[in-house]
C-alpha cells in the first residue's frame, strides 16, 4: 500500500448495492476485480468532491 491505499478497504464498506451491481457487470465483462474496486472508488471520491 501507498499514499492513500491505506483507505480503500475501509471505502468497501460505504459501497451501495449499485457499486457492488456495477462491481460484479465489470468483473463479469472481464475487468480484474483490483482494477474494478479501483474504478468504482476512483468514481465515488470524484462524485463525493463534486457534491462539496
Amino acid at each position: 500500500m501507498n499514499g492513500g491505499d491505506d483507505m480503500f478497504p475501509s471505502a468497501l464498506d460505504r459501497w451501495t448495492p449499485e457499486d457492488w451491481q456495477e462491481y460484479r457487470r465489470r468483473v463479469e465483462d472481464g475487468e480484474g476485480s483490483v482494477r474494478a474496486m479501483d474504478a468504482i472508488t476512483r468514481r465515488r471520491t470524484r462524485e463525493a468532491e463534486v457534491v462539496r
